[in-house]
This record gives C-alpha cells, structure tokens and sequence, in this order.
C-alpha cells in the first residue's frame, strides 16, 4: 500500500525544500541487507523521479515480527 500526499508541508533541517518522510511495515523478511537495499532503491527513486536528494528522506523500516519473537 502506498499513501502519497503532495500537499503535506515538510520541514527538514529547519527548511521546506523538498523532503520525504516513509514508513515501511513488514511481517517478517527484513534484515539489515534487506533494510540497505531499500533505502538505496527509494532514496534513487525519490531523487530521480521527484527531485528530492537522498540527504532529504528519512525512511522507517520496521518488522512486526521481529519483537514478538522476543516474547
């Protein structure tokens, strides 16, 4: 699923040029490669398609299933 909202003013480093902000929530599969290889293929993906440079995005990855097996 993925939620796109444009209109949404962003300030990031105290300015509102271009910026992004993702949540990525998963049930399993990820690991620290897989979490690498995400953040690389959205960070060029939002710096090639919507001019927002890789310095500008912060991604959250989290697996639902990690903290459970800890119980």
């Amino acid at each position: 699923m993925v939620i796109l909202k444009g209109s949404l003013a962003i300030r990031f480093n105290g300015n509102k040029e271009p910026a992004a902000y993702a949540e990525i929530v998963s049930m399993g599969g990820i690991n620290r490669e897989v979490k690498r290889r995400l953040i690389a293929t959205l960070g060029t993906i939002l710096e090639n398609t919507l001019s927002i440079p890789t310095t500008r995005f912060v991604l959250k990855v989290y697996d639902i299933n990690a903290n459970r097996s800890k119980l």
